[in-house]
């Protein structure tokens, strides 16, 4: 299977967004989307998918399940289902992602555990 970027069908907020290349509807055992951020995610879960983040280019922090991790380019984080995490760039930098969730993004199993202001 091949998926590429949908630009169009942009998602986010504030400090936030990002571009799918699939969902569970295209493949229900995997998904992946390209994250732009410049300020932070917000504290979620997942209670259904693990998800597995590439840093692509950037610098900034995650925070999984009250740990915290410096991440810059080429970093790899994995956060298994029902752990609690966030991320953030670094001041005045975007932090470039990749991520597949494992199985597809169900966005009834996210948890909002903390949101951004303009979420």
């Amino acid at each position: 299977m091949k998926f590429s970027l949908r630009k169009q069908n942009k998602v986010g907020w504030k400090g936030w967004n990002a571009w799918p290349y699939s969902k569970n509807t295209d493949f229900a055992n995997a998904s992946a989307l390209y994250i732009e951020v410049t300020t932070h995610h917000g504290k979620v879960k997942s209670k259904k998918s693990d998800r597995v983040y590439y840093v692509i280019e950037g610098e900034g922090r995650f925070i999984i399940n009250n740990e915290e991790f410096p991440v810059q380019k080429n970093d790899v984080l994995i956060v298994p289902k029902n752990t609690p995490y966030d991320y953030y760039a670094k001041k005045r930098t975007t932090l470039r992602l990749f991520l597949v969730h494992l199985p597809a993004f169900d966005p009834e199993a996210e948890v909002k555990l903390e949101q951004p202001e303009d979420a």
